[in-house]
C-alpha cells in the first residue's frame, strides 16, 4: 500500500520501554507479570521483523541465592545428587516466559492473539535454526538458548542479557504501516516459574534442583523494546496520514488444545479459518506441564514409562493422516514412519511436511533436528531397552528430541484452504510395549492463516 507514496526515506532504530513499568522488574512472582509497549501510530514504516525484547534474565532460588554453578557433571552422572541445578529450555531460552502474546492497535482491535506462544516457539525455533546454531552453542545467541543442556546449564547460575524477536505472523510478515493500522500495542503475558525453570530430574532422578522452598522463579530487568522504522520524507508522510482507506493482508497464528490418552488418536479441531495456510503440532506428556522436574517446553514423541517409572521410552509413530472434514487433505496418503524408526534412520517425509508447515523451502541442514537429535533417545521395543544410536557422543544431552507434526495447505497461491464450519482432522497411531497403557499427553496445535485489515476513515475491521 505504502511503496507508490514513499519517495524517499531514512532509516531509524527505535528504543521504547514498557508502559507499565513499575518497580522494573517483571516477574510471575515478585514482580509485575504482564509487559505492555506501545508502539505510536505515525506516518511511518516498521519492519516487524527487527522488532525485539531486550532486557536481564535472572534465575533465582531465594531474593538473595542463584543456582549453583552447574557443571559438565552436574545432572548428567547418575546419581550424583545435584540440588541446586536449575535450567531453561536450551532452544526455546527465554521465549519459554512468554505464555501470551497480544497485538492490537493503540484503539483496542485485536490483530492476532497467540496462546501458549512459547509452545508455538517450542516447534517454529528448531525449524527455522540450523541444527549448527545448536550443536555449537548457538549463533543468536541473544535467545538466551541454541545450545546443548550443559552449556545452557551454565547460563542459569548468573543474570545475563537476552534480545529476543517475536514469533508473530503479523510481525513477520510484510513491513507494517503504522498510520494506517492506527499504531501497536504488544502484550505480553509471562507464564508461571514452574514451565520456565526446571531440573534434571527426567535424567537423574536425585536432581531436584529448584523445588525447595517456594521454588526456583525468574526475574526480567531493564526490559526495553527495540524496532526499526523506515521514515519517508515530508510529501510521503502528508500522503500517508490522508489516506483512510485500504486493505492489508497478513499472516496468523491461532492457538488449540487437546489431550491425548489413546494410541490411535483422531483429534478433531474446529479451527473455523476460512483461509488456512498450515498447521504445527507439537506433544508433551501432561504431567510434565507446570513441573519443575521436566522440561514444559519439550517437544517429544510420545512417551512411555521405563523400569523406573519415567517417562523416558519414545513409542514408535505408526501412521499419521490428515483430514478436512473426513476427507484426506492436503495429503491424501498416511505417513507411515515406523519402518524409518525401526531401522534407526530419518522419518523423512514427516519431516518434510512438519517444515513446510513454517517454512516454504525444505532443508535438512536448515533446521534443529538432525539424526542426533532425533534417534538418541532410548526406547523400548517389545520389552527390550534400545539405547539411542548417539547416546554416549551427546551424553543425553540431546536426547530430548524437537518432534513436531505438521503440514502445509498452500505454498503457491497463499490463498490457504476454508475450514470455516468444516472440522480439522488428525490421526495418528503409536504402538506402545504390550500392557502398557498411554500416559495423558497435551497436543498443543497452532493454525497458520491469513487475515485481512479493511480500513475505512479511521475505521478497522478484521476478517479471518
Amino acid at each position: 500500500m505504502y511503496i507508490n507514496y514513499i519517495m524517499s526515506s531514512r532509516r531509524r532504530l527505535v528504543q521504547i520501554n514498557p508502559t507499565n513499568q513499575g518497580n522494573g522488574v517483571f516477574s510471575f512472582r515478585g514482580g509485575v507479570n504482564q509487559l505492555v509497549f506501545d508502539i505510536p501510530m505515525t506516518p511511518a514504516i516498521l519492519n516487524g521483523k527487527s522488532v525485539r525484547v531486550n532486557g536481564i534474565f535472572d534465575t533465582l532460588l531465594t531474593a538473595t541465592t542463584r543456582p549453583a554453578n552447574n557443571s559438565a557433571v552436574d545432572g548428567v552422572t547418575a546419581g550424583v545428587a545435584t540440588g541446586t541445578d536449575v535450567f531453561i529450555d536450551p532452544r526455546v531460552g527465554v521465549s519459554a516466559a512468554i505464555d501470551f502474546l497480544t497485538i492490537q492497535n493503540l484503539e483496542g482491535a485485536t490483530y492476532e492473539e497467540i496462546k501458549s506462544y512459547n509452545r508455538l516457539c517450542s516447534s517454529i525455533i528448531p525449524l527455522q535454526e540450523g541444527i549448527q546454531s545448536y550443536l555449537s552453542g548457538g549463533i543468536d545467541i541473544g535467545y538466551g538458548a541454541l545450545g546443548k543442556e550443559q552449556q545452557q546449564g551454565l547460563r542459569c547460575d548468573n543474570a545475563f542479557e537476552f534480545s529476543i524477536p517475536l514469533q508473530a505472523g503479523f510481525l513477520m510478515g510484510n513491513p507494517i504501516d503504522l498510520q494506517l493500522v492506527r499504531g501497536l500495542r504488544i502484550t505480553i503475558n509471562l507464564a508461571s516459574d514452574l514451565f520456565v525453570c526446571g531440573n534434571n530430574y527426567w535424567n537423574n532422578q536425585v536432581s531436584t534442583g529448584g523445588t525447595a522452598g517456594s521454588g526456583a522463579y525468574y526475574q526480567m530487568r531493564n526490559v526495553n523494546m527495540s524496532y526499526e522504522l523506515e521514515v519517508p520524507d515530508a510529501a510521503a508522510q502528508s500522503a500517508m496520514v490522508e489516506n483512510m482507506v485500504g486493505a492489508w493482508e497478513y499472516n496468523a497464528y491461532s492457538s488449540f488444545y487437546q489431550v491425548i490418552q489413546s494410541t490411535d488418536t483422531n483429534a478433531v479441531l474446529n479451527i473455523n479459518k476460512s483461509r488456512t495456510l498450515g498447521a504445527i503440532m507439537n506433544l508433551i506428556p501432561s504431567e510434565f506441564i507446570n513441573n519443575y522436574n521436566y522440561n514444559s517446553n519439550w517437544a517429544v514423541q510420545p512417551l512411555e514409562a521405563n523400569a523406573a517409572g519415567i517417562l523416558k521410552n519414545q513409542l514408535n509413530l505408526q501412521e499419521l493422516t490428515w483430514s478436512k472434514g473426513g476427507l484426506r487433505i492436503p495429503l491424501d496418503f498416511e505417513i507411515t514412519t515406523e519402518e524409518e524408526q525401526e531401522q534407526g534412520v530419518a522419518t523423512s517425509q514427516k519431516n518434510f511436511e512438519e517444515l513446510n508447515a513454517v517454512r516454504d523451502v525444505w532443508s535438512m541442514s536448515s533446521f534443529m533436528k538432525d539424526l542426533r537429535t532425533e534417534l538418541s533417545l532410548t526406547r523400548s521395543e517389545g520389552g527390550v531397552i534400545i539405547p539411542g544410536k548417539y547416546r554416549n557422543s551427546m551424553l543425553e544431552n540431546d536426547a530430548k528430541n524437537a518432534w513436531n507434526i505438521g503440514v502445509s495447505y498452500d505454498h503457491i497461491t497463499s490463498n490457504g484452504l476454508n475450514f470455516k464450519q468444516t472440522p480439522l482432522g488428525l490421526r495418528f497411531q503409536t504402538r506402545p510395549t504390550a500392557g502398557i497403557n498411554l500416559q495423558p499427553h497435551s497436543l498443543f496445535c497452532f493454525i497458520r492463516h491469513k487475515n485481512t485489515i479493511m480500513f475505512n476513515n479511521g475505521q478497522v475491521s478484521i476478517q479471518n
